[in-house]
């Protein structure tokens, strides 16, 4: 993994006020397109890329059938996913409305420790980069 390093001067902590550096992550520009997700998990495997991406589609649809009904659904070596909303205050129980009240419903996935963690990573030195793409010298 690609990292650059840069200047930044603390503002909490022992270190408050200290010029240090901290290592920030490089991703890469390009995106792993869903086609080429699908392509490398049927690699090795007895399942064609149509069959991965019709059970991606699949596993939406029944997560948000579960989600929706109230269900944290366990997602084995994923992690889980649960159903949140964001909810307006009234000042008498009555006044409430949940189609006015409720708002921004979601799923909130939480990754297994094992899951968030990555593996195997190597680090690379890099040019530290803009947001447009271009190097930052110094």
């Amino acid at each position: 993994m690609d990292y650059s390093l840069n200047k930044r001067k603390l503002s909490v902590g022992p270190k408050k006020g200290q010029e240090v550096f901290v290592a920030s992550p490089v991703c890469q520009k390009q995106r792993i397109s869903f086609d080429k997700l699908c392509e490398r998990m049927a690699e090795d495997s007895t399942v064609g890329d149509a069959d991965v991406a019709a059970v991606f589609y699949k596993f939406r649809k029944v997560l948000n059938e579960y989600c929706s009904k109230g269900y944290i659904v366990d997602g084995g070596p994923l992690g889980t996913f649960r159903p949140t909303f964001t909810s307006k205050a009234v000042a008498r129980e009555e006044d409430f409305k949940p189609t006015e009240c409720i708002s921004k419903t979601q799923i909130l996935f939480t990754p297994t420790a094992d899951f968030r963690r990555l593996k195997n990573v190597e680090f690379f030195r890099v040019s530290k980069q803009k947001k447009d793409g271009k190097v930052v010298e110094g």
